[in-house]
């Protein structure tokens, strides 16, 4: 009896699609769906870098808007401004300055009109020191240091008057200090004095040195005219 050799046979299942599985009507559904994200993708694609151009430039069109706007106020304020300064031009702007050919000059002059200023307003002038000056933009800056005492009132006084009067003053590190133990309790009517110490400054315009002219050549030619 002879055996024969028994057989096995395979079935593959053919892929199948998972929208055979649908009904037509999901079919139809998940269609248009599908149609609707990619119409939504392509306007976003589309949309936003227009939306992105149109805010850079409009923000930039803002801008040169604000600056025109600035440029025309300008304008307008230009004959105005020429005005003021042909008038500044035709004032006298010695007074503004110290006098004084030299630093040393211009120094005492400050000192003075310090010590003025201190005693016309009842203050009592400790010290006058002269600081190194400043050559800067064609301007001599001459500084001094003042040390005085005075009460609040008087020192009120004496910096207003300083810094309000021409020549043009300016004031720098105040110090104020009071003679008096804390919890002191002044009469009616009396205000202590104080120890102040303040730096003042003032300009003076530098006149231009014109250089030395050559006299070489004029006296080479009156030697030979000499010799002849």
């Amino acid at each position: 009896m002879s055996a024969t050799p028994a057989t096995f046979t395979t079935t593959t299942a053919a892929p199948t699609s998972p929208f055979r599985r649908l009904t037509p009507t999901a079919n139809r559904n998940a269609a248009i769906a599908l149609l609707i994200a990619t119409l939504l993708i392509g306007f976003a694609a589309i949309a936003f870098p227009a939306w992105w151009l149109y805010d850079h430039y409009d923000s930039r069109a803002a801008q040169l808007a604000r600056q025109q706007r600035s440029y025309s106020s300008l304008n307008e304020l230009r004959p105005t401004l020429m005005k003021a300064l042909e008038a500044l031009k035709a004032k006298d702007t010695k007074k503004f300055f110290l006098k004084g050919a030299t630093a040393a000059l211009a120094g005492a002059d400050l000192q003075e009109m310090a010590r003025g200023v201190i005693e016309a307003n009842n203050g009592r002038l400790l010290s006058s020191q002269l600081l190194p000056h400043k050559d800067e933009n064609g301007y001599r800056q001459v500084n001094a240091t003042i040390q005085m005492t005075a009460n609040i009132q008087n020192l009120r006084q004496v910096l207003h008057v300083m810094e309000g009067r021409e020549p043009y003053l300016f004031l720098d590190n105040l110090t104020v200090r009071a003679q008096v133990p804390s919890g002191f309790k002044p009469q009616p009517g009396f205000e202590p004095e104080m120890f102040v110490q303040f730096d003042v400054s003032g300009l003076v315009p530098i006149t231009p040195v014109a250089p030395p002219t050559d006299t070489k050549p004029a006296a080479s030619k009156t030697a030979a005219k000499s010799k002849s």
